[in-house]
């Protein structure tokens, strides 16, 4: 559920993926929205978004996002409670003799809701040199202030780092990473009401690159190189119905084509499973493993030069093995 306030404004975003032609629908109890002025659907970078800019009381109820393409569809949904100024009633108190009525007047003062996260920071790995977002998603009376700090020390916006705060969301954006951007990550949450946080740590991985390559890179031609992995995919213990997601990076001549495997068995996107890729990394997600999901799952990248393959172990453990 997420509780606002009369007069909050707030974003509902979620992010997808799959093969395109992407089509996205919101509904509110049932009923299909349209982008008007008092919600804006949005559609960017795979993030589709329901702008609210000021919460009334007619903004409650059930909202529903679906996504679908030419294979599946799937939707997520969310309850929205709006809280605020109540009017003024009036309690009529009955005596015995009921000779005159006497009025109270009940005045209900507005509800100051502390702070809490909807999304928060999750375990990060990401690559050297890439651009990264810290971001979570936040509930509360506003105003709220919000404090970033890596390793204890706090956060400020600079030319380092660029600190967002926007509609619910708030965020840490590093547009090159280094070595050194690596630690643990705190956002702290604070209102008239209460305070709140939330940690979560970032692993850089890279790779160490020769002088004599790059001047080769830039100044030379160059012939096409065979596929080699920066970052292979790691291995896996998790429990059923989790989401787990292999990630690995590579290096190479592009265009490359990327195969994903269980033992010999390829894997195709579909209702259980996501492949993607971006630049130089790629990815499989498996959403809702069971037991008979355990085995060897393998990555495989091919350019015209060559090709390379690495494997990682997925173990799910059932519920008995855990008492």
């Amino acid at each position: 559920n997420l509780t606002l306030l009369l007069g909050d404004p707030v974003s509902l975003d979620c992010k997808v993926k799959g093969s395109p032609e992407l089509r996205v629908k919101w509904t509110k109890d049932g009923k299909e929205l349209q982008s008007i002025r008092q919600h804006k659907l949005v559609f960017e970078n795979n993030i589709s978004s329901l702008k609210i800019q000021a919460a009334q009381k007619t903004d409650e109820g059930e909202y529903m996002f679906e996504v679908a393409n030419h294979i599946s569809s799937c939707c997520c949904q969310v309850k929205v409670v709006v809280l605020g100024w109540c009017d003024k009633h009036n309690c009529m108190v009955r005596k015995k003799m009921p000779t005159f009525n006497d009025f109270l007047v009940l005045l209900v003062t507005d509800q100051v809701i502390p702070p809490s996260f909807i999304k928060p920071l999750v375990e990060m790995q990401e690559i050297l040199g890439s651009f990264v977002q810290i971001c979570c998603k936040i509930s509360g009376s506003l105003p709220i202030a919000v404090e970033w700090q890596k390793d204890g020390s706090k956060i400020s916006s600079g030319v380092k780092h660029k600190l967002i705060q926007q509609d619910n969301s708030v965020s840490v954006e590093i547009e090159q990473l280094e070595k050194s951007d690596a630690g643990t990550y705190s956002c702290k949450l604070t209102n008239s009401a209460g305070s709140c946080d939330c940690s979560g740590f970032l692993t850089v991985k890279g790779q160490t690159m020769c002088f004599f390559w790059l001047i080769g890179r830039v100044f030379l031609k160059k012939k096409k190189e065979p596929p080699s992995f920066v970052m292979p995919p790691e291995s896996q213990v998790t429990l059923p119905n989790a989401t787990v997601r292999f990630k690995s990076a590579f290096n190479g001549t592009p265009p490359f084509t990327v195969k994903w495997f269980k033992d010999d068995t390829e894997l195709m996107t579909g209702p259980t499973c996501f492949t993607g890729q971006d630049g130089m990394s790629c990815f499989l997600e498996l959403y809702s493993v069971a037991a008979n999901q355990s085995g060897v799952y393998s990555c495989q990248i091919s350019n015209d030069a060559g090709s390379v393959r690495c494997s990682a172990d997925l173990t799910v453990k059932g519920w008995s093995s855990i008492f």
